[in-house]
């Protein structure tokens, strides 16, 4: 189950980073590289790591070729959080689990791009809910031993802060939600690195940290610009 996850978070993840990418050429290159060489040493370990790094390539060119899949950062906190309910759940190391996790999550996106409704939706109850539940969550990941596990609660207290940003402070929480969102992605790819049997959840985490990186930085672009 949790490889299926990080194969459809891989895939979802690395379309709105590549779609971010389209704006500041310049910097994308050098966020592309820093990229690159994370996702090579997080999931060149393990088959599943494999799987989901070619998932993740090809879902990020896909996503800069089109351009029309990037995510706010309402969406990528939400998708850091499913990241961590995966590093919970048991992870079989199975390749077709990415696979069909990826093929899913593709099948989802292209049906969402075809029926989606330009009605905007109060998703601030959500993060509510959801920071409450991620309280919870921290819980049980601070029970555990280990060094590895001091990581993964600091991470998630700051996804905590990224949910309370965006059901508290609405739009004006959101540059406060996108810099957390990506220091919690970047605490889970470096857990799911160290701990070696969740190399397609590193390769998830790593691309959800990028598309965090480029929202923070457009909108800082976005606030200087006068």
């Amino acid at each position: 189950m949790s490889d299926a996850l990080a194969g459809a978070l891989c895939v979802l993840a690395a379309l709105s980073a590549g779609a971010s990418m389209r704006a500041d050429a310049a910097r994308s290159r050098g966020l592309w590289a820093a990229g690159a060489v994370l996702i090579v040493a997080c999931g060149a370990s393990g088959a599943s790591g494999a799987i989901a790094l070619l998932l993740a390539f090809v879902a990020g060119c896909v996503g800069f070729r089109f351009g029309r899949s990037a995510a706010n950062t309402s969406t990528q906190t939400l998708f850091a959080t499913v990241a961590f309910v995966a590093w919970v759940l048991p992870s079989s190391n199975s390749a077709y689990a990415v696979l069909a996790g990826g093929a899913v999550a593709a099948l989802v996106h292209l049906a969402g791009a075809w029926a989606r409704r330009r009605e905007s939706v109060n998703l601030q109850p959500l993060h509510l809910v959801c920071a409450g539940a991620c309280a919870a969550l921290a819980y049980v990941l601070g029970v555990q031993s280990g060094s590895l596990a001091v990581v993964s609660v600091v991470a998630m207290v700051a996804l905590i802060g990224a949910h309370l940003s965006l059901a508290m402070g609405g739009r004006a929480g959101v540059p406060v939600a996108s810099l957390l969102s990506g220091l919690a992605s970047c605490g889970l790819a470096a857990t799911a690195a160290f701990n070696g049997t969740h190399g397609a959840l590193a390769v998830a985490a790593v691309a959800l940290a990028i598309g965090c990186a480029r929202t923070a930085a457009i909108l800082g672009v976005a606030r200087e610009t006068p």
